[in-house]
């Protein structure tokens, strides 16, 4: 989850790298540092974002290779002594994923007088490469040498004292790209985050090591020998200005939703999906947080559609489980990154069990996509805010555009139900820009929950998905106690934990659960909540007698999912500014979870 970049330039690199490492905060922001070569190390360390370590730099920086790195803490606290990069004899080291033999490989080390700084499992890596230098081995062999003692995920970027024009990179399960332009060499867990100063960029292989120097990129396999990788455009990273706005960069992206969703339909609504999948038996849908929830909200249309059980797993729990398979399953791996170690780790579980994949996933060229039988993209573009916004709607969009798919191959799905699920489809973006002109309604709701400081989500069907979806958002962002429970689970124990004055949001529309639904809303009523509607125009007059709050959204069917999607969105936004927290990069969390 932590973020690393390295570049050798024609020109002194600090300033870049640090530039490189703004555009990775979003996968950590617990400390922040770089070191650069030549003569010796210069290097800096701040404890923080990336604005702090830009400061600490100043003019006297002239090296002109480097690494960074910007940290999502596992070992260790966020303290100066954890920040990367390590060093060790000359050797500099950043590095993302987690090392699980450190402790056996540390102890040695620490008997053979050898000295530690950190708390880290990273600080390890150091010593391994520069005993294998000290005993002669050439820079991209001692990485290799030490990489070969390593167990676990990792993708680390090299820096060497005696060897001050290059870095060397290697990469095991955690992604990183390697990158070239004009007299530069560089790598980055994004390629994003070398727009300025790189045209094209390949995606190590696990296994793969990498010599950067001015003369370009070379790349090794695992066994050593030279080998070429899939090049391709680095697209400029996308322009601040709407976060200016905004704002924030959260915000922005929820007001993006509208062409983002109209992105996604457009590339899916002619894609053709393979026989053996079209003719599965049962879905296998998996997926991680908001992902989860995004396949959770699709699941009862996809069944609908395509007339086959749709199994919903936490990545993972499916991934230690191994649970007996159904002739006929295909797997629907539903991820933003399409680099989550979980959902990775799913992946390669149900590969040798020759279960065709279905990759949902948002960077086209991610592992994921490259792993899976059938990409199935969605076109959010890059999200800098760490909550997931329009990568969530966009991936709903596609699960249902897919079981629309899925539901004309095989005949399931009738030309009536075909014209009205596309109707909604195509209405969905409009719903999405609607909803948000209710923002006032949404600030007085955050104003109420962060008064209350709790918050309880319910709702049945999808919409029961969309209130897991509320409580999350209230989490990541502002950090309150939210719960949430599909509608009907009340009576089994959590409806102990209403009061005078609980917040109750409910998620609710005019479908066949409409009647059940405002029945709970009645019974959480009666004991003293607070309760709040979020429901479309058919169900309004319905629900007034029982909300103390309504809302009522624009869109009917698929599209009051949509429009829910905004609200729960924006309240947990408005939240989190009136409780002064940092709406792009909350707390303890990242973007990108690439440990497991």
């Amino acid at each position: 989850m932590c973020g690393i970049v390295g570049m050798v330039n024609g020109h002194p690199v600090a300033r870049d790298l640090v530039t490189a490492l703004g555009r990775l905060e979003y996968r950590g922001y617990d400390s922040a540092g770089l070191a650069v070569a030549g003569p010796g190390f210069d290097i800096r360390k701040v404890v923080g974002g990336i604005p702090g370590l830009m400061d600490s730099i100043g003019n006297g920086f002239a090296g002109r290779a480097g690494i960074g790195h910007t940290r999502w803490a596992t070992h260790g606290r966020a303290e100066l002594r954890n920040a990367h990069p390590h060093v060790w004899n000359g050797v500099a080291v950043v590095h993302n994923g987690i090392i699980e033999n450190y402790r056996s490989l540390r102890s040695g080390m620490l008997e053979r007088g050898e000295t530690f700084q950190s708390e880290t499992d990273s600080e390890v890596i150091p010593h391994l490469i520069a005993a294998a230098r000290a005993a002669g081995a050439a820079p991209v062999e001692a990485v290799r040498g030490a990489c070969a003692e390593l167990q676990g995920d990792y993708a680390i970027a090299v820096l060497f004292e005696d060897a001050p024009d290059r870095v060397i990179v290697a990469r095991q399960g955690s992604p990183v790209m390697v990158a070239r332009g004009p007299q530069t060499a560089a790598v980055a867990s994004d390629p994003a985050a070398l727009a300025s100063v790189c045209d094209d960029y390949a995606t190590l292989e696990d296994g793969d090591l990498a010599e950067l120097s001015t003369e370009g990129v070379t790349i090794y396999d695992s066994d050593g020998c030279l080998t070429r990788r899939r090049w391709q455009k680095v697209e400029g990273a996308e322009d601040d200005g709407r976060a200016l706005v905004y704002g924030s960069f959260t915000r922005a992206e929820i007001a993006a939703q509208p062409e983002a969703l109209r992105r996604t339909d457009a590339k899916l609504r002619d894609r053709v999906i393979p026989l053996h999948i079209a003719e599965a038996e049962r879905l296998l849908l998996v997926g991680c947080g908001s992902s989860l929830h995004a396949a959770a909200a699709a699941r009862p249309w996809l069944e609908c559609l395509i007339g086959i059980p749709c199994d919903l797993e936490a990545a993972s729990e499916c991934r230690t489980r191994e649970a007996p398979l159904s002739r006929g399953t295909v797997g629907v791996l539903v991820s933003q990154s399409g680099e989550t170690a979980d959902i990775l780790a799913v992946m390669e579980m149900l590969k040798p069990r020759n279960v065709p994949l279905v990759a949902v996933v948002n960077v086209p060229h991610a592992q994921l996509a490259r792993g899976a039988d059938l990409s199935w993209p969605t076109e959010a573009g890059r999200e800098q805010g760490v909550a997931a916004t329009k990568s969530f709607t966009c991936q709903m969009l596609a699960l249902i555009r897919f079981g629309l798919a899925m539901g004309l191959h095989r005949g399931t799905v009738t030309l009536d139900t075909m014209v009205a699920v596309e109707r909604e489809l195509n209405g969905v973006a409009a719903v999405c820009a609607r909803a948000e002109k209710l923002d006032l309604q949404f600030e007085a709701i955050a104003e109420r929950l962060v008064q209350e400081g709790e918050a309880l989500f319910i709702g049945r069907g999808s919409a029961a998905a969309m209130a897991a979806e509320g409580a999350l958002k209230l989490k990541e962002l502002p950090y309150l106690r939210a719960e949430a429970y599909a509608a009907g689970e009340l009576k089994y124990g959590a409806i102990a934990t209403v009061h005078e004055g609980s917040p109750v949001i409910v998620c609710a529309g005019a479908g066949q659960y409409a009647n059940r639904t405002l029945a709970n809303a009645e019974e959480v009523r009666a004991r003293g909540a607070y309760v709040i509607a979020l429901v479309d125009d058919a169900s309004a007059a319905a629900f007034a007698p029982v909300a103390d709050e309504l809302v009522v959204l624009p869109g009917a069917g698929l599209g009051t999912l949509f429009a829910q999607a905004v609200a729960i969105q924006l309240i947990a936004v408005h939240a989190a500014i009136l409780l002064n927290h940092p709406v792009d990069r909350p707390r303890h969390q990242a973007k990108s979870v690439t440990v497991a």
